[in-house]
């Protein structure tokens, strides 16, 4: 990202980026001035806007996090990412009944299979198993059209509580080489596998254990 930046100041994505992947390491005061930069060059991408949202949420500040949410809607009401988002801030926040109703309008958008996860997370979380388990079924038959990550079929397993079957597909997933299992440092719903053997052992491969 360095070098990128270094080529060309002015190429916002590459700030974009380079502010998320600070604040995955939960480096947030880099990850906010990378992100402001990247605005500040180009304002009207939703995208730009959309990023912002996980370094505000994962440090701890929801009502700007959802604020910046709606911004980025504003500029694109289609935008699945940021629909997603506001039910992903709420899942975060803790509130997991809240969370429902977003994530519901994003899953009815054009949106990719990872919504349709996040839904499932908080159907189970807040204790609609019944649904939580729907929306496993809704994965499965999205797979036979397409590859559904198994990274997505963890997280409704964790938020029913089956620790076991959320820990064999984030296994499976980085035996698949998943970006998504960049989350797992700074996602609070990771929180109850922190003391397990084996996600111990995945964050010591991902060199999340420094």
């Amino acid at each position: 990202f360095r070098r990128a930046i270094e080529l060309n100041p002015s190429y916002a994505y590459a700030h974009d980026q380079f502010a998320y992947t600070l604040a995955l390491q939960g480096r947030f005061d880099e990850a906010l001035a990378e992100s402001q930069r990247a605005a500040e060059l180009d304002p009207l991408s939703a995208v730009v806007l959309a990023d912002k949202i996980w370094i505000l949420a994962w440090n701890g500040k929801f009502d700007a996090a959802k604020e910046q949410a709606r911004l980025s809607l504003s500029l694109d009401s289609t935008f699945s990412l940021s629909q997603l988002a506001i039910g992903w801030i709420d899942i975060e926040a803790g509130k997991f009944s809240e969370a429902i109703p977003e994530l519901q309008k994003a899953n009815a958008l054009e949106s990719p299979s990872w919504v349709a996860a996040w839904l499932g997370y908080a159907y189970g979380a807040s204790g609609d198993r019944v649904k939580a388990r729907a929306m496993i079924e809704e994965l499965n038959h999205k797979s036979l059209h397409g590859y559904v990550p198994p990274f997505n079929l963890a997280i409704v397993y964790l938020g029913m509580g089956d620790r076991e079957r959320a820990l064999d597909g984030l296994e499976k997933a980085y035996a698949a080489n998943s970006q998504w299992l960049c989350w797992l440092k700074m996602d609070r719903i990771f929180d109850p596998l922190r003391t397990e053997p084996r996600f111990i052992a995945l964050m010591k491969k991902l060199n999340f254990d420094k």
